[in-house]
């Protein structure tokens, strides 16, 4: 049976993880600094947003080619496609909940909300109405074997369970530390499993929500499905270990990966700036234009593009656009899939960065 917080909060050992706490706080400082000091956020905020939907898709067993979303955004298509539906949700669902935030506390129509944004459409029909609402029947956590790993509190006492979760993150005068917080509200929240489904989708996100709320971080930047998705079995499993009676082995895993995380984030800060000044330079010796940084921007924040796409963007007609598209392409910062017609621009090096795991 699930330990409500209240029986459970004093079951750690800050001295076991002191270094981990430590070396987390540094690397968020530093993360911080660097995104202080970088001046598009236009173009990072979104990159880090698609980042965190594709890792978080991943450790739900979905996989998605970055370029068909991207594709998808110039020229609708796909509006069946599942992956690229549950891909748009997660970015809708960031954005809406940090706005939210801003200004409002944590509470159960917010977080039923995050899971209905989140989960529109990819349910099958007939579970449509489960959306948005905790769970009407028991459910249980597997693993992938489908061996019973845990049973999380009956439906009947979710509402209970999650006032007292819903508590713990609006509570500010509790004085622990905020990311030691934010891993035993992961793991609660896991645990409690409120939702028929959709619960390691929404509760990875209030990871990163918390940390926001809490002004560990400045802006909604900072996601951790990418770390976490590196060791998937190991994640699941620690999560496991912190439903018996320590939090220690869990608490020291989360600070490991919020130290990957914000290593990684670093350095996609380092290449998105290295690949930007390189691509600035290059521009600007081939178009001179009032529109060069529109074109510029344009690049790092629709990496496929078509000359229509471009057109609309720029406030200029099709043929121009498709000129100055030739002309990226000439100097090989784009790569064109050949067509005569409807000809699609691939800006490969911003690509290649996005995949990157």
């Amino acid at each position: 049976m699930l330990k409500f917080l209240k029986d459970k909060l004093n079951s750690y050992d800050a001295n076991s993880f002191i270094n981990e706490l430590f070396e987390a706080s540094k690397c968020l400082g530093v993360l911080e600094a660097q995104i202080n000091g970088y001046h598009f956020d236009n173009i990072l905020i979104p990159f880090l947003h698609q980042k965190e939907a594709q890792s978080t898709m991943y450790i739900e067993g979905t996989q998605t080619t970055i370029s068909d979303v991207f594709e998808d955004a110039i020229r609708p298509q796909s509006n069946n496609d599942k992956v690229i539906i549950e891909f748009n949700n997660h970015t809708r669902s960031i954005i809406y909940g940090s706005e939210y935030l801003r200004n409002n506390s944590f509470s159960h129509s917010f977080i039923k909300n995050l899971h209905k944004k989140i989960m529109d459409g990819v349910v099958p029909p007939e579970k449509q109405k489960t959306l948005g609402c905790y769970k009407e029947k028991d459910n249980k956590i597997v693993n992938s074997a489908g061996t019973l790993i845990f049973t999380p509190p009956s439906h009947t006492e979710t509402k209970k369970y999650m006032d007292e979760l819903i508590g713990f993150m609006n509570n500010t005068s509790d004085g622990i530390n905020p990311l030691i917080k934010a891993a035993i509200i992961h793991s609660q929240f896991e645990s409690i499993h409120p939702f028929d489904d959709g619960n390691g989708r929404v509760g990875r996100l209030l990871i990163s929500l918390y940390l926001y709320k809490a002004k560990v971080i400045n802006c909604p930047f900072f996601y951790m499905s990418e770390a976490i998705s590196q060791d998937k079995r190991v994640y699941y499993n620690m999560l496991t270990s912190s439903r018996g009676e320590s939090y220690d082995d869990w608490i020291i895993f989360f600070l490991k990966k919020c130290i990957v995380q914000a290593q990684i984030h670093i350095g996609y800060i380092d290449s998105l700036n290295n690949l930007y000044e390189q691509t600035k330079r290059e521009l600007q010796n081939i178009i001179n234009t009032p529109k060069f940084d529109q074109i510029l921007e344009c690049l790092f924040s629709h990496p496929v593009l078509t000359s229509t796409y471009l057109a609309d963007e720029l406030g200029v007609t099709v043929g121009q656009a498709k000129r100055y598209l030739d002309a990226l392409e000439a100097i090989r910062i784009l790569q064109s899939n050949d067509k005569k017609r409807n000809k699609t621009y691939y800006f490969i090096d911003l690509l290649d960065l996005v995949r990157r795991a």
